[in-house]
């Protein structure tokens, strides 16, 4: 329900601790450089 909510909105001005909890599952420190965000979807960012 809750992401169902968050694709509604235009676009995301605050940050907010549920928003990120929502979209992602965990995040890799491979480096110190080199840190990776997964999301629940399965895409990957580095970060």
């Amino acid at each position: 329900m809750f992401l169902t909510d968050l694709k509604k909105r235009e676009s995301l001005t605050i940050f907010r601790d549920e928003d990120w909890l929502a979209m992602a599952d965990y995040i890799t420190v491979h480096r110190k450089n080199d840190i990776r965000v997964t999301f629940k979807d399965g895409t990957e960012i580095k970060a």
